[in-house]
């Protein structure tokens, strides 16, 4: 919300707003920013919106590709159950659009899977797809290799159409690439968006233990479902193929989200699809259709038990502290333009981001570095180009930068230990 504050008042990621989200995320959040405000019941209403479209999408696709022996929507409705297990998980954020797009390349992985659609524009837009998800959130990019993995796996491709599918993965890159060119702000796009997420850094938001209590009951259900297909299953040659795809992918899943920056129960929704299709298939096997929806009920009241008593903190073990906004620790004010230079969001949750920091992490290598000429210059034009009221710093870290910047020296006093206050000048 903060990052869809600053690009709805015109400012341009990476070259004037120091964030590493992804484009397409930041460009969202802009245009959220202008259409729900500050709502969160809106930002909600809208991700549940997507999360259904989601859902049906996912159950057109397996009974399109007849993945099963039948045409059913169970897979949707267990999408729906699996998404409940924890209340993060209908946050708009870029993952849960990205996932999206992840479900486009894998229609068109089917696709080439089934050895009657094999097309060029299939494999292309295999590629395309997971380079949009990219663009929504970078971890998203392991998929590329889950897919070339899949593809060498199970199909006979030449090397033509792996080469279709890293450029249909190339080209939106490229683009985003060729546009902060033109705008002369490639070693931005650079500096606070490729290098940040090449980073192979985990910071977990939600302990591991919670995490582990919240997909507790999913997993069991996974399990059960790998056990009795191993046992019972009746595939035809097309849909066992299709299962062993599905296992490669849920083992990419895995490894995009030690791979995404922050971990916190969300970062399981890449998981989903996967364990959906299991569980139908186990579902599908029960031949008595009472015990398959008692099941189904089981699993339903289960995750959302479990999700309502740990929301609430009636659950032991389950710590959503990290998740949550607790008050500010250096800031006391309420609607003002401020700068907070530590690891402080909750300061703007009643008052504006003034300046261009957004991401402290990376605005941290910035003002611990005042030696830097570009540093200087970045902190200057990023404070005087949205100049904040007050601006709050614990480290003492602005002092080296207004002995160097004399705009900003007559323009901030120094009020307190750690604080800062523009001069209100008289007007004549």
């Amino acid at each position: 919300m903060l990052l869809g504050g600053k690009v709805s008042e015109g400012q341009s990621l990476y070259i004037q707003i120091i964030d590493q989200t992804a484009p397409l995320a930041g460009w969202c959040e802009g245009f959220f920013n202008l259409v729900f405000g500050s709502s969160l019941t809106a930002r909600h209403i809208f991700s549940l919106f997507i999360l259904m479209v989601q859902a049906t999408y996912l159950g057109v696709v397996f009974i399109n590709k007849k993945a099963y022996s039948e045409s059913t929507f169970i897979p949707s409705l267990t999408f729906v159950i699996f998404f409940s297990f924890s209340f993060d998980t209908l946050a708009l954020t870029p993952e849960l659009i990205g996932s999206g797009f992840l479900l486009l390349a894998l229609n068109n992985l089917f696709k080439e899977i089934e050895f009657r659609e094999q097309r060029d524009e299939s494999i292309f837009n295999l590629g395309l797809y997971v380079s949009i998800a990219s663009l929504f959130s970078f971890s998203y990019s392991i998929y590329l290799v889950a897919s070339i993995v899949i593809l060498a796996v199970f199909t006979r491709l030449e090397l033509r159409k792996y080469l279709l599918l890293i450029c249909g993965f190339a080209i939106p890159h490229m683009l985003l690439i060729s546009i902060f060119f033109l705008r002369n702000g490639l070693p931005s796009l650079w500096e606070f968006y490729y290098l940040p997420n090449l980073r192979f850094d985990i910071f977990f938001y939600t302990p591991a233990k919670s995490i582990w209590i919240l997909i507790a009951l999913p997993l069991l259900y996974l399990v059960v479902s790998f056990v009795m297909l191993n046992r019972e299953a009746r595939f035809t040659k097309y849909q066992s193929q299709l299962v062993q795809a599905m296992f490669f992918w849920m083992i990419f899943s895995v490894i995009q989200i030690f791979y995404s920056k922050g971990i916190r129960p969300q970062s399981f929704i890449t998981l989903i699809p996967g364990a959906c299709f299991y569980l139908s298939h186990f579902l599908l096997m029960i031949r008595r259709r009472r015990f398959a929806e008692i099941n189904l009920w089981i699993l339903l009241v289960g995750i959302v038990a479990i999700n309502y008593l740990s929301r609430y903190e009636k659950l032991s073990g389950v710590r959503f502290g990290e998740l949550l906004v607790h008050p500010s620790t250096y800031v006391n004010v309420k609607q003002k333009s401020i700068l907070v230079l530590a690891n402080d969001p909750a300061a703007y949750q009643e008052n504006r981001l003034a300046s261009s920091f957004v991401s402290w992490p990376l605005s941290q290598e910035i003002f611990t570095h005042p030696e830097y000429y570009e540093n200087v210059i970045r902190v200057k034009n990023g404070i005087l180009r949205d100049p904040p009221e007050i601006i709050s710093d614990p480290q003492n870290l602005m002092d080296a930068f207004l002995k160097r910047i004399p705009e900003l020296k007559d323009l901030y006093q120094k009020t307190a230990p750690g604080e800062y206050q523009r001069i209100k000048r008289k007007t004549i």
